[in-house]
Formats: C-alpha cells, sequence, structure tokens
C-alpha cells in the first residue's frame, strides 16, 4: 500500500464517521420530537390523563441506566452516551475485580486497604450521577449500574469524570490512596458488598 492510499483511506474513514454521526443525531432528533409529540397529544385527550401522565412523569422515579440499556438494545447499535474513548483512557481487562489486601466493615459498606495512588477500575457499566464531596466517604464517584444497583466509589480522586457520564465496565475513574470505600444500593437498601467484589 502506497503512502497516497494509506492518506486515501484514513480520509474516508473520516468521511464516514462524520457522516454516521450526522446521521445518529438526526435519529436521536426524531425520537424526541416523536415522544414529545406522542405526550403533548396525550396531555391533551382529557384531564384524567393528564393527571396519569403528570404522576409519571414528574413523580416517579426513573433507573436512567435500565432506559440506556434498552436504547443500546433496541434503538442504536452504538451508545451516544458512551464517553468517547481518548488516549488518554485506560480500560483494564482484570478479570480478578478489585485487589485489596484487607477490608473492614465502614458505615453503610467496606473499607478496602488498596495501595498507593491505587487505579479504580469501575464494576459494571453505568451512568454517573454524582461527583463530590460525599459525607463519611471523602470524594465520591457514585454510579448507577446497568443492573439497578447504584454503587458508590468513596475516598477516590475522579479523572475527568463528570455527572450524566455513561462509562464502560473496567474503565479507570480515579485513583484511591490506601483506602477504597465501596458500598452498594438497590431501591433504597444497603446491599452485603461481599457478593460485589
Amino acid at each position: 500500500m502506497t503512502k497516497e492510499d494509506y492518506l486515501k483511506r484514513i480520509k474516508s474513514n473520516e468521511k464516514d464517521n462524520k457522516l454516521s454521526y450526522r446521521v445518529s443525531i438526526i435519529r436521536r432528533t426524531l425520537l424526541t420530537a416523536v415522544v414529545v409529540l406522542v405526550i403533548l397529544i396525550i396531555c391533551n385527550l382529557s384531564t384524567s390523563t393528564k393527571n396519569i401522565v403528570k404522576k409519571e412523569l414528574l413523580e416517579r422515579n426513573y433507573n436512567f441506566s435500565k432506559i440506556n440499556s434498552l436504547y443500546k438494545k433496541y434503538i442504536a447499535n452504538f451508545n451516544p452516551l458512551s464517553k468517547k474513548k481518548s488516549d488518554d483512557t485506560e480500560l483494564v481487562s482484570s478479570s480478578k475485580g478489585i485487589e485489596y489486601s484487607s477490608s473492614e466493615d465502614y458505615l453503610d459498606g467496606v473499607k478496602l486497604n488498596v495501595s498507593e495512588e491505587y487505579p479504580v477500575k469501575l464494576l459494571e457499566s453505568g451512568l454517573v450521577v454524582f461527583v463530590g464531596e460525599n459525607e463519611g466517604y471523602g470524594m465520591s464517584v457514585i454510579v448507577q449500574q446497568s443492573n439497578g444497583i447504584d454503587v458508590i466509589y468513596g475516598n477516590v480522586i475522579s479523572n475527568d469524570i463528570k455527572v450524566y457520564d455513561y462509562i464502560e465496565k473496567g474503565t479507570i475513574i480515579g485513583t484511591a490512596n490506601k483506602y477504597l470505600y465501596l458500598v452498594f444500593q438497590k431501591e433504597g437498601e444497603v446491599l452485603d458488598y461481599k457478593k460485589y467484589i
């Protein structure tokens, strides 16, 4: 393959990527418009229908990771919420999970003794719902996993993770220094951490 052929192939790939991105934007825009239109039509039907829609949309707590997994399964071949993988995003393929020297119960979860500057890997794919100071756990990242379990990763200095980022399993979300706090919850109930680490 000559240098010119190689450069032509790169330009062709760039055009294909731009086209597929535009198509995905159009697809998402049309889907959003259809959903909004259906909601507006339903709201104009009757007072009781308006009350039902209001209750379902404004008062119900939705699990966005489940919505995202349904979107991935039925609507798109790729995940538009997924974080772009840049060169500095490190993916870990270890099947061992979190490596720690000892553990002890701590508040609602567990305190794991890890090495200094320990790279914290995401246990399951999910949506980031909180990044910041969390009482008792220090700087924390809370992820709503695709399986419906919320995980608090405490004492974690996060990379460039932001709220509403969808992150794949195994991605390093930050570093913990000597200790890592983990709490597993589902629908407000604390789960036994031993099943998940």
